[in-house]
């Protein structure tokens, strides 16, 4: 995780504890209305980090093909007439490119196990819900937050934070554990060892065939 992306989430958390702070010191609706825009943005760009992170770690380990490659861009490519290849913008949402991510580290990291079928995951997509109508309110009624969906929204937010945490600090082990084992390799290399220099000259043999 590089700089930017830990001063993002510093950032994010600040807002969101900012929001219940506020909340907690009067509880309007116009308070419940910031905290839940703060949660799911929060939401929105730890799953950019996550996405990020996960993907770096599965070029690494040749497990990042094209169409991932295009699906975590939010793009395709079409090709017009005049045979000019044109990118098109492809929207995924929020719960959906938090699946692709984790089944992504789940191809190089096959510990990574994640339910799907607990009340974190279901509270997420009502906050989210719970958010695009707040942001895209038809009547007075869509602007109003019930105590269920303020509980909710802080339960998804939570679980999603822990889950995407625990994930990548898996992946990062399995990182780190193929580096020291390229590390290893290297200095025996370095020190002659007889076994790894036949390992060295069948791979390189092997890409010359």
């Amino acid at each position: 995780m590089n700089r930017d992306e830990i001063d993002l989430l510093k950032m994010l958390a600040g807002d969101v504890q900012w929001a219940l702070d506020h909340l907690a010191q009067s509880d309007t609706q116009t308070a419940r209305r910031n905290l839940i825009r703060c949660l799911v943005s929060a939401a929105e760009g730890m799953s950019w980090t996550y996405r990020m992170n996960i993907m770096s770690m599965a070029r690494h380990f040749d497990e990042a093909n094209p169409l991932i490659e295009m699906a975590f861009a939010e793009a395709s490519y079409a090709v017009t007439e005049n045979g000019v290849i044109v990118e098109q913008a492809r929207h995924i949402s929020l719960t959906a490119m938090i699946r692709l991510t984790t089944r992504v580290a789940q191809t190089f990291c096959p510990e990574v196990k994640v339910d799907f079928g607990v009340a974190g995951w279901s509270a997420l997509k009502k906050a989210i819900s719970v958010r695009n109508r707040i942001t895209h309110p038809k009547q007075p009624e869509d602007l109003l937050l019930s105590d269920d969906e303020i509980e909710a929204a802080k339960a998804g937010f939570f679980w999603f934070s822990d889950m995407a945490m625990g994930v990548m600090e898996a992946a990062i082990k399995t990182f780190a554990a193929d580096v020291r084992l390229a590390k290893d390799l290297i200095e025996k290399y370095k020190s002659g060892d007889p076994d790894t220099l036949a390992l060295f000259k069948r791979a390189h043999q092997g890409l010359d065939d």
